[in-house]
Protein backbone atom coordinates (compact mmCIF):
# COMPACT_ATOMS: atom_id res chain seq x y z
CA UNK A 1 0.00 0.00 0.00
CA UNK A 2 0.91 3.73 -0.65
CA UNK A 3 2.69 5.35 2.31
CA UNK A 4 0.99 8.12 1.67
CA UNK A 5 -2.35 9.52 0.78
CA UNK A 6 -2.96 11.26 -2.46
CA UNK A 7 -6.14 12.19 -1.57
CA UNK A 8 -5.40 15.65 -0.34
CA UNK A 9 -3.70 16.53 -3.66
CA UNK A 10 -6.20 18.75 -5.21
CA UNK A 11 -4.87 17.99 -9.32
CA UNK A 12 -4.90 21.09 -11.62
CA UNK A 13 -7.00 20.21 -14.72
CA UNK A 14 -6.11 21.41 -18.48
CA UNK A 15 -9.16 20.61 -21.02
CA UNK A 16 -10.85 18.29 -18.02
CA UNK A 17 -7.81 16.18 -18.11
CA UNK A 18 -5.40 16.03 -15.00
CA UNK A 19 -1.90 17.83 -15.43
CA UNK A 20 0.92 17.14 -13.38
CA UNK A 21 3.09 20.45 -12.17
CA UNK A 22 6.74 20.50 -11.17
CA UNK A 23 5.60 21.46 -7.73
CA UNK A 24 3.01 18.17 -7.71
CA UNK A 25 5.97 15.70 -8.84
CA UNK A 26 7.47 17.18 -5.54
CA UNK A 27 4.66 16.96 -3.38
CA UNK A 28 4.13 13.28 -4.73
CA UNK A 29 8.10 12.14 -5.20
CA UNK A 30 10.10 14.45 -3.07
CA UNK A 31 12.64 16.21 -4.79
CA UNK A 32 14.94 13.75 -5.62
CA UNK A 33 12.13 11.40 -7.40
CA UNK A 34 10.62 14.39 -8.87
CA UNK A 35 14.61 15.34 -10.92
CA UNK A 36 14.50 11.50 -11.74
CA UNK A 37 11.73 11.71 -13.44
CA UNK A 38 11.95 14.55 -15.46
CA UNK A 39 15.54 13.33 -16.32
CA UNK A 40 14.50 10.45 -17.27
CA UNK A 41 10.65 11.52 -19.30
CA UNK A 42 10.74 15.47 -19.13
CA UNK A 43 8.55 16.94 -21.81
CA UNK A 44 7.43 13.59 -23.09
CA UNK A 45 3.99 12.04 -22.59
CA UNK A 46 3.95 9.20 -20.64
CA UNK A 47 1.34 6.27 -19.75
CA UNK A 48 1.85 5.35 -15.95
CA UNK A 49 0.86 1.69 -15.26
CA UNK A 50 -1.62 1.12 -12.85
CA UNK A 51 -1.63 -0.24 -9.38
CA UNK A 52 -2.72 -3.74 -10.86
CA UNK A 53 0.54 -3.69 -12.99
CA UNK A 54 2.29 -3.10 -10.11
CA UNK A 55 0.58 -5.84 -8.44
CA UNK A 56 1.53 -8.63 -11.18
CA UNK A 57 5.27 -7.68 -10.88
CA UNK A 58 5.13 -8.43 -7.18
CA UNK A 59 3.45 -11.24 -7.81
CA UNK A 60 6.17 -12.50 -10.55
CA UNK A 61 8.86 -11.10 -8.38
CA UNK A 62 7.37 -13.68 -5.33
CA UNK A 63 6.82 -16.78 -7.66
CA UNK A 64 10.62 -16.28 -8.87
CA UNK A 65 11.99 -15.98 -5.08
CA UNK A 66 10.16 -19.36 -4.66
CA UNK A 67 12.02 -20.65 -7.98
CA UNK A 68 15.12 -19.65 -6.54
CA UNK A 69 14.44 -21.41 -2.69
CA UNK A 70 14.25 -24.64 -4.97
CA UNK A 71 10.68 -24.67 -5.12
CA UNK A 72 8.95 -27.03 -8.13
CA UNK A 73 6.52 -25.71 -10.67
CA UNK A 74 3.85 -28.43 -8.84
CA UNK A 75 4.70 -26.28 -4.89
CA UNK A 76 4.57 -22.95 -6.75
CA UNK A 77 1.18 -23.89 -8.45
CA UNK A 78 -0.44 -25.08 -4.80
CA UNK A 79 0.98 -22.09 -3.21
CA UNK A 80 -0.08 -19.37 -5.15
CA UNK A 81 -3.11 -20.93 -6.94
CA UNK A 82 -1.68 -20.84 -10.43
CA UNK A 83 -1.25 -23.90 -12.83
CA UNK A 84 1.13 -26.06 -13.20
CA UNK A 85 2.17 -24.67 -16.64
CA UNK A 86 1.58 -21.04 -15.64
CA UNK A 87 4.03 -21.43 -13.09
CA UNK A 88 6.74 -22.93 -15.69
CA UNK A 89 5.72 -20.00 -17.75
CA UNK A 90 6.48 -17.65 -15.46
CA UNK A 91 10.16 -19.42 -14.57
CA UNK A 92 10.88 -18.62 -18.08
CA UNK A 93 9.83 -15.50 -18.78
CA UNK A 94 10.92 -15.28 -22.35
CA UNK A 95 8.52 -18.05 -23.13
CA UNK A 96 5.37 -15.30 -22.15
CA UNK A 97 3.94 -13.76 -24.94
CA UNK A 98 3.83 -9.89 -25.62
CA UNK A 99 0.68 -7.90 -25.26
CA UNK A 100 2.22 -4.91 -26.13
CA UNK A 101 4.49 -3.46 -23.44
CA UNK A 102 2.54 -5.94 -20.82
CA UNK A 103 3.96 -9.15 -21.12
CA UNK A 104 0.54 -12.03 -20.47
Amino acid sequence: MLGFSLSNLDFPELNGKRVMTVEYLVRVLGHDGAERLIYYWGGMRVSIPTIDDLHKVRFRERVMHAFERGATPAQIAERFGISIRTAQRMRNPSTCVENGPKMI
